[in-house]
Formats: structure tokens, sequence, C-alpha cells
């Protein structure tokens, strides 16, 4: 690590007092930054190993302060000033990108990292005291890094020298960081710590600033004195962390000072999270005192070691020496290695300082005879010594018990140690497996077989030979070899299933047993994954092509412009008790192409994964529109897992590019002669497929298929198209009637004509008692008559039942209704039975059973005289009508005319027809009207009228207006209406 510029001499005072503060060791140096305002640090990340107690070497990573081998999980302390800006320049040697993060501080998060091999400087300003923890960033597919042990402290001092924050009463005498870790020798055994799944982390080892009890580097705590502990748990579990012998005051929580100090013998830290407190170290005792600093949740173990371990350590606090020795000396640093055991046994400071005379130890039971240990150097002549004893460690684990004897006679207390004898078994096999695990059988190709062996648990042995069986395991060593990478107590197991293995098996699942050796020649147990042998591919049923037959525009939906080829069911056998899930589809237009080679299927579902599926694909119509016509043939097969073609199923695709023809056009009556429909028929023709359907209209194209339907009969190739006209559909005189077909591929037919003639028919009132030609029986103005051209017939004899209209009440306005209702208005007062009299400016109704006021003029403003209504039509619940004179209803602007047209909503009457402004004259009067819409309606006139174009109009006549545009629709002159008597004087064109 190196540091760089000066202290502001603001905080130069605070950093040399802070400087002088008892930073204990616990194994880690203690980094601060010259005088500056600028520290600077260099971390490398790096791997390596650490022993842990009981002699297991484990991998770890960590952070160093230059480029060499971490030797425990963790990283060194960093201590800076606070509102100083740091930076941390990070050096990747972890094999994989990883980044940092320093909690609290306001540094821009690196959420991508560094490549290995590379660096990178990170630059915050540390706007905060406290205590804060710096760990790998939290990168994608990262997250074991700080459990591989990418951890470490941050210390920020205040400006108030002396304290752990600005405020005073957090003054301390001595300093100490403690980093609390985790170590799951399952993660960082593995060769590519990336792969674990850290939902199954499991530690077995508890350290503080990476070691675990009894390795924990003790703390020199001094009479009286206050000590600052920093608690940083780099773990993924909470502690909770107590002190036994001493107070403890939290001060502080993730660098948050505390308004009000808390008193705890244990508090909880959380994963990530620091702590402050304040012990007072006792005042000085007639021996050595040791405060414990400890997991209060008693996870005081190492692995399966059943002595005392894991995140303990103590303030050892020297005592007033006794005059006499009456304490024993401390057994510490207890290994076996190579059949050697070896300690340290210490009389020194706290334990009386006599030199040592004697060492022995237990195996497992200490009520049996102790076993003497000698000294290193061949002599006890001071108060420490190495001792050392030749020891050969039965099969399995052991536990040995240590202890020492000072030269005043005392005997020290046992220290245990967990060893493991010869290697008592094999290594195990995990996480076998088969890549592919589905093959043919066909003599191509080859299978990867993998796995690992853990020698861990079993003797700790690396592994030495591996090998696997297919079907039934034989002897130990007489299978097939598998490669050991690396030589190592845990490593992967790596080997082939050849091509002429594959060939020779049959159909089915065959286990394939996995097992390895360790350097003591013990085989272990076997892990069995299963190989499947398919040798059969899936077969296709259900193929359509929708829709067929077609012109290249016909789409399978309003939204897919295409032709959608379907296979509805790819299922693969079950064969030999096996079979495999659908691995793709293609398909083949025309001809079946090399497998693996056609155009490839969408599954139905989302995604091929079952051993039965559904596929389809969409061939695009502007690819149909490129094809020739005639039948096409659609190939659909699937292929399995195991890399099986099945055989292919087909369908056809109709390609018709020819349009139908249309003809044969007839209209029947023609003229219509008065009827209410004609009959329309044609002929369409197709010699490919099938004509499904045609349309007919009159006037503008409305567009493909945007016709009035023909009903299509026959079997082909000529079809007969038929449809009902009604005369309503058609205009007075000569009508064009437009045909076409369309077959069943979507081609419509070019369009073809016939002619129809529609000849006028309504219903009339006329202005005297004399019939109309042909019509028979007594004459009244009040009767309706229908007229179909030439033809007339009474239609309504309103004098008779169940009308009984009075004769002479003269019928001046007609409309008829839905069924048999109608509405009236009349020339004159006239007396109706059981409703009496009405005037002729009202409208009656005869709804079917009686009459009623339908519109009360009198009662609106028309009055008697001019206002009299003599032509009404009723639209939706409007009236629309003419008068007899030239007089306006009320409320209405202008000049009057008994040619104009007026309307009346149920509130007001307003003009919607000016006559004269549209050249008719004045001396006109309207006294027929039916309306269609407002620029089209029929009239007829009281007197003889000359109209524009169409010239003199008599009074039995009936015009036509298409936007002012006038024709003769009725003409009663040449049907035999002569003047006088037989004036059209009601009309209702139907």
């Amino acid at each position: 690590m190196t540091t760089n510029g000066t202290y502001s001499p603001a905080r130069a005072a605070a950093a040399l007092v802070a400087l002088t503060l008892i930073l204990s060791g616990l194994g880690w140096a203690v980094s601060a930054p010259a005088q500056g305002a600028t520290p600077s640090f260099d971390l490398w990340a790096e791997t390596g190993t650490t022993t842990m107690p009981g002699g297991q070497t484990v991998p770890i990573w960590g952070y160093t302060e230059t480029d060499t081998a971490a030797t425990a999980p963790g990283g060194p302390t960093l201590t800076v000033g606070v509102n100083d800006t740091v930076t941390i320049t990070l050096h990747n040697e972890v094999g994989e990108a990883t980044g940092l993060l320093v909690q609290g501080q306001p540094m821009v998060p690196d959420l991508v990292g560094i490549d290995d091999g590379t660096a990178h400087a990170y630059t915050f300003t540390a706007t905060r005291p406290g205590t804060f923890l710096y760990e790998a960033a939290p990168i994608p597919g990262a997250e074991h890094q700080p459990a591989m042990g990418l951890y470490g402290a941050l210390v920020v001092l205040p400006t108030t020298a002396g304290a752990a924050y600005e405020d005073p009463s957090t003054a301390f005498d001595a300093d100490d960081v403690l980093l609390l870790g985790e170590i799951d020798p399952a993660l960082n055994g593995m060769a590519n710590p990336a792969a674990f799944d850290m939902r199954d982390f499991a530690p077995r080892f508890f350290t503080i600033n990476g070691q675990a009890y009894p390795d924990t580097a003790p703390i020199t705590g001094t009479p009286g004195a206050t000590h600052l502990l920093r608690f940083v748990n780099a773990g993924l579990n909470h502690r909770s962390m107590g002190v036994l012998g001493a107070e403890q005051t939290v001060i502080a929580l993730d660098g948050a000072a505390l308004s009000d100090a808390r008193h705890y013998v244990a508090e909880t830290v959380g994963p990530g999270q620091t702590l402050d407190s304040l012990i007072a170290i006792p005042a000085a005792a007639a021996v050595d005192t040791d405060v414990l600093v400890y997991d209060a949740g008693l996870r005081l173990r190492n692995g399966d070691d059943p002595g005392f371990g894991g995140q303990l350590t103590s303030i050892q606090v020297p005592g007033t020496p006794s005059p006499t020795d009456d304490v024993g000396p401390v057994v510490s640093g207890a290994a076996l290695n190579g059949g050697t055991l070896t300690a340290y046994v210490d009389d020194g400071a706290g334990h009386g300082g006599s030199n040592i005379t004697a060492a022995e130890f237990y195996r497992d039971d200490i009520t049996a005879a102790p076993v003497t240990m000698a000294a290193t150097d061949a002599a006890f002549d001071s108060s420490g010594e190495d001792v050392t004893a030749v020891e050969s460690v039965p099969d399995g684990e052991h536990v040995y018990y240590l202890r020492g004897q000072d030269a005043a006679g005392n005997w020290g207390p046992l220290t245990s140690v967990l060893v493991t004898g010869a290697d008592a078994g094999g290594p195990a096999t995990t996480q076998p497996n088969l890549t592919p695990n589905r093959v043919n059988g066909t003599g191509t190709g080859s299978v990867a077989v993998t796995a690992t062996g853990d020698d861990s648990d079993s003797g700790g042995s690396v592994i030495a030979d591996a090998e696997y069986f297919i079907d039934a395991p034989g002897a130990d060593g007489s299978g097939t070899h598998l490669s050991v990478t690396p030589s190592d107590v845990v490593a992967s197991l790596d080997g082939f299933i050849g091509p002429g293995i594959l060939g020779a098996l049959d159909e089915g699942a065959h286990p394939v047993s996995i097992h390895a050796m360790d350097g003591q020649n013990n085989w272990g147990e076997f892990a069995t994954v299963n190989l499947i042998v398919d040798k059969h591919g899936p077969l296709t049923s259900g193929v359509t092509a929708e829709p067929t037959p077609n012109n290249g525009t016909r789409r399978y939906n309003s939204s897919i412009a295409a032709v959608r080829l379907i296979a509805t069911t790819m299922s693969d056998p079950i064969m030999g008790g096996v079979n495999s899930p659908i691995a793709r589809a293609e398909a083949f237009i025309d001809t079946v192409g090399a497998n693996g080679s056609g155009i490839g299927l969408s599954a139905s579902d989302g995604v091929f994964s079952d051993t039965t599926e559904g596929g389809y694909i969409d061939i695009p119509l502007a690819t149909v529109r490129q094809m020739t016509n005639g039948v096409h043939t659609l190939y659909v097969h699937a292929k399995d897992t195991a890399g099986n073609w099945g055989p292919t199923s087909s369908t056809t695709l109709l390609v018709d590019k020819i349009r139908p023809t249309a003809g044969n056009v007839l209209v029947d009556p023609n003229p219509t002669d008065g009827a209410e429909t004609v009959a329309l028929t044609a002929t369409g023709t197709d010699q490919e497929t099938a004509i499904t359907a045609a349309e007919w209209w009159v006037g503008p194209n409305p567009g493909l298929g945007k016709g009035n339907p023909m009903q299509v009969t026959g079997a082909g190739p000529s079809y007969d198209l038929s449809a009902t006209v009604p005369a309503s559909a058609l205009a007075p005189g000569d009508n064009t009637i437009w045909v076409r077909a369309r077959d069943e591929a979507g081609n419509w037919s070019k369009a073809v004509t016939t002619q129809v003639q529609l000849n006028a028919r309504m219903m009339f009132s006329t202005a005297g008692n004399r019939n109309p030609p042909g019509v028979a029986g007594v004459s009244d103005d009040s009767d309706v008559y229908r007229g179909y051209g030439a033809a007339q017939s009474r239609s309504l004899d309103l004098s008779a039942a169940p009308y009984r209209v009075p004769n002479g009440a003269n019928v001046d306005a007609f409309d008829r209704g839905a069924g048999s209702r109608f509405y009236v208005s009349f020339s004159r007062t006239t007396r109706l039975p059981g409703l009496g009299k009405v005037q002729d400016e009202d409208v009656v109704l005869w709804n079917g059973k009686d009459w009623k006021v339908w519109f009360d003029g009198t009662a609106h403003g028309l009055r008697p005289g001019a206002l009299d209504i003599d032509a009404l039509a009723i639209s939706g619940k409007k009236l629309f009508f003419s008068t007899t004179g030239n007089r306006r209803p009320p409320g209405v602007g202008g000049t009057g005319d008994d040619s104009d047209i007026y309307s009346w909503n149920g509130r007001s009457f307003r003009r919607v027809y000016d006559a004269s402004a549209h050249g008719i004259a004045p001396s006109a009067d309207v006294d027929g009207y039916d309306r269609v819409n407002a620029r089209h309606f029929f009239l007829s006139f009281a007197a003889d009228t000359n109209l524009g174009d169409l010239g003199r109009v008599a009074d039995e006549d009936v015009v036509y207006s298409n936007r002012n545009l006038w024709t003769t629709y009725y003409d009663g002159s040449a049907y035999g209406l002569l003047a006088g008597k037989l004036d059209v004087d009601a009309i209702d064109v139907f």
C-alpha cells in the first residue's frame, strides 16, 4: 500500500494523536495515510490459501498491499481523515472480473467491474467519520467474491483527536478493528467458485481478521484503558458479539454515531453492517486477566472439531506480578504434520515467567496415560518452548489434548486439536453429468462425462484416479479411465464415451456409474447418471395449410399476411422404454432436402421442450404470389433431442392466381312493373377452384367484397349465382346492375352488367270523386290507390269499415307507417268515428284499430286557411309538410310559399326546403310530398308547373328530385289520370 499527499493543518493534530493510539495487531497491518488531504492506496485482489485450525488447507481470496498471494481472507484496514479525497487503485488478479464497493461512502457504484489482469482507480470523499466495510462490487455473477474473502475495513477519523466521532464522549485509548468473516470449504474448494449456488452457502469456519480460534491473535490491553472495538461483519450471517469481563457500550452503527450510547452484553451485527463499541479494561489485578471477545451465539467451533474455535479472541491485560508463580503455561499452535505433533508452550507475561520443564499430550481420552513431548531445541531452558513428538495417528479423526508444566510445578490448561489419521475411505463423487445425456446411437459424436471427486471428508488425500462403467459396475480399476484435474483433495473428473461404444448400445436408459480413487488407493462410492439412447425420430401428423387455395392475397387472419403451415402433432414414440423431447422441426416446399436444411418451424407453445409438440410456420403471401399456379406439396418433420429426424408428413397448397369469369346476368321481371323485388341471376365459371362468393351492386363500385352478397350453387366448373334485389335499391328508370364472382383462392372476376328498368310504384289519393282507369266501384276522393306503372288499384277504401271516414272528406296528405298504420290529413274539417272533429291542419294516425290525433296543428299555431296541411311525410318522430297557402308557420322567417316544405320536431317549426330558391314558381303549390332524405324526395303539384330542364309537369304527375336534378317518376297523364278530379293530391312512394 502507498500513501501520498499531506494532511491539512486543521487535522494534523488529530492525525498525530490517532497515530499514537494502541492499534492492536489481530493478524492485520493497520494502514494510515500520511499527512495530507488526498490519501491513496493500492489493493491487489489475489488468490491464495490459508490453514485453518486442525490443519485443513483452504483456498481463499483476499486483498494485499503488494502483488503477492493472499495468506488469509480479507484485506488491510485503510485509515483516512474525514473530508479527505481518497483514491483506491484496485489490481485484479483473481482470474475473473471484479470491482470495488465502499459501503457508506458517496462513490459512484461500479456495476461492471474490471477484467482480470487490469487495474482501476476509485475515488471518493470521506464525508463522515466512522467504521465502514469495503468489499467486491455487486457486478453480475460476483456474489461469491465477498464470501471468498474480498473484503476489508475502512476507518475514517474525525477532526476531534482521540475520539471515534466528533462527540468527545466517544474518546478512547486504544483502537481495535475486528473484521468478522466466514469460510465454506465447499465454495472455496471449487475450481470455478462462480458456479457455486450461494443459496447452498454453509460456512464451517468463522474468523476474526482472517483467523479462527485458537489461531486468532490476542489484543494487548492496558489496565484501566478504554478500548474502541470496531466490529465489521463481512459474512453472510448475523453475529451477536459479546464481551466477557468488561462492560460494552455501543456508540455507533454503520458509521453513524448514536445520540444515546447503549449498554449491551452482546449486540447483533448484520451482514455488511459495522458496529462501534467502547469497553473499559479492568484496573490492574494480581494476575493477568483475559477479557474475551466472542460470538455470543456460541457457534464457537471449527468444522467438525468438538473443541472451541470460531470467532473468539481475548484482550490480554497484564496483572501485577505476584511474588510466586502459581499459574501454568499455555499451549498454542498445536498441529500434526507428517507424523510429527508440534506446539508452543508459553509461561511468559501473565503466567509467571518460569522456565518450561515438561510437555505432554493425550489422544482422545484424558484419563489415559499421557505421552511425553520433547523440546524442539533439545533443552527446556526458557519460559517459551517449541515442543514436538513423533505420533502415528490411527485411521479416522482424533482429538489431541496438550499441556505444559513450568519450573514452579504448575501444569497449564489443556489445549485441543482435531487431526485425521490414515485415510478412512474413498473420495465422494458428486455432480455427475453427461453432455449430451441423450444420443441416437448412430456411431457419430461423443458424450462428455464429468463429475467432482472430493476426499475432504474421507481422509483428505489427493484424488489419484477415476473411472466409469456403463450399465453395471465392474471390479475397481477395470472401468474406463477419467482424467483428474488438478491433483488435489477436490478435483474435476473428465472423460468421454466414444462413438464406437455409443453405437453398440441398445435403445433405452443406460446408467453410467462414476467413482474416484484417492492417493491411498481407496475407491469411493459410485455416483450414477442415466444415458438415454433413443434411436427413433418423432412422428408428425395433422399437417395443414391455411388458407388454401390461395392466390397470394388470402391471409391466415387479419393480422398475419401469410399462409400458415401447421403441424398439429409431433410426438416422439416410446421405444425401449424411452423417448425424447422435440428439439426442432422444419418444412420443405415441393422437394424434401437434407435433414436440417429446411425452413424452421416455431413451437405452438413458444418453445420445443416436450415429447409431444405442435408447430407452425408462416409462408408470406409475397412468397405465395411468386409460386406457380397449381398444387404444391408441403412437407414437415421433426427432430428430437437425441438427434433423430423423423419421417415427413405432408399436405398440399393450391396456388390459383387465375380469376374466374362471370356472365349471363339476367333480371326478372324487367321492367319491374311495380314488383317489390326482382330476381337477379348470373353464371360464374372457374376451371381450378370453386366459386365461393359473388356480389352485386348498383351505382359506384363499393370495393371488392363490399357489395351485396349473392347465393352460389352448383358443383363447378360453372356455378349459378342468384340474389333477390329489392325495388327500393333501384332508382326510377333505367338502372345498371353489376355482378362479379370470387373463387376459393380469393380471385375476383371482372364485373359484368345488365340493365333493369324500375317502373314507378306509389300510393296516392285524388282531388275528386273519380276512379283511376281500371279501378271499379264507387269513387271517393278519400280513397287511397296503388299505382304500378299503368296499373292502378284501390288500396284503402277509407269510407268503409273499419275506417268509416265520411264521404267528401278528401284525403289531401298521406304517409304509410309500419304494418297497417298510416297518417292522413284532410282538405276540410272532418268528424272521425271515436275521435270527433279533426281540422284540415291536423294529422291523424290510424294505428290499426282506431283513429288518434298524431299532430294537433291548431294547437301549434297552424290556423285554418293558408296554413292547412296539404302534403306530409313522417321520418322518425319528425313531421315534414307543405301548406295550402303562402303563409309561414309560427317562428319561421322569410317569405311564405305554398311550395315550401316545413318540419316540426316536437318543439318548433323550420323551413327545410325553399321552393322558390330552387326555381319553383310560387303558384305551383306542392300538394304531394314523400321524403327519402334532405336531397332526395318526391313532389306533386296542385297546378301544372314548369321545372327547369324537365319542362312542364302536369298536376297529376309525380316528379323526383336527386340533388335538384328533376326527373318524372310517375307520369299520371300517360297512365290515364287526366286533369280535374284525377289530379294527384296525396302521395307515398314505396
